[in-house]
């Protein structure tokens, strides 16, 4: 199911104001990938370099899944080669995120473009496929809590978060009946441009 085109990417309001409180994870919905997973990879990166891993979808499209970002700090010096390996999560747009050194930071931007799809009782909350993108953040998820970052649009059909460490890593948004006041709607904030319907 591919994506709208025509988002305006970013907000004037800070993401900060704007990220939902912890949530159990019965209490969100998940953002699940149709078609072919990636395929785990593992790297070697040195400290004080920096690299980006792309994660893609098998034939016969290759679409990008998501890229993940290395700076020349996210490992200490002195450290030696760091082995980093990404799991794509069966059937879900996240990932399992592991280092052989303790990582600093990452910057993770998933891609869903080609593979987006909404999952059941999401389009009726939120009202359509874009009412629900628009209300998407990465989350960290621990155990049975997924904690929400900032999460940022930096091109359309695309969702960028600041990753704090090793980890197991989500896309999705809380369901309406667990939404509280101080959680503000994205779209009360942020203009949804000439974008059409999914389908």
């Amino acid at each position: 199911m591919a994506a709208c085109a025509g988002r305006s990417a970013g907000s004037a309001i800070p993401p900060e104001a704007r990220v939902p409180s912890p949530r159990p994870l019965a209490s969100v919905y998940l953002l699940e990938a149709s078609g072919g997973p990636p395929g785990d990879t593992t790297v070697t990166i040195e400290p004080g370099r920096a690299r980006v891993v792309v994660l893609r979808h098998p034939a016969p499209d290759y679409a990008v899944f998501a890229e993940v970002a290395f700076d020349s700090g996210s490992f200490a010096a002195g450290s030696g080669e760091v082995r980093v390996t990404i799991r794509p999560r069966p059937g879900l747009y996240g990932i399992d995120l592991e280092a052989s050194a303790p990582l600093r930071e990452a910057l993770v931007t998933f891609k869903y473009a080609v593979h987006f799809l909404a999952p059941a009782g999401a389009r009726t909350d939120y009202g359509s496929d874009i009412g629900f993108e628009r209300e998407l953040f990465v989350g960290r998820l621990e155990g049975e809590q997924v904690t929400f970052l900032p999460s940022t649009h930096p091109a359309t059909d695309n969702l960028a978060a600041d990753l704090p460490g090793t980890g197991s890593y989500v896309v999705g948004a809380p369901t309406l009946q667990t939404s509280t006041a101080a959680d503000l709607p994205r779209s009360e904030s942020s203009s949804a441009g000439s974008r059409q319907s999914r389908r």
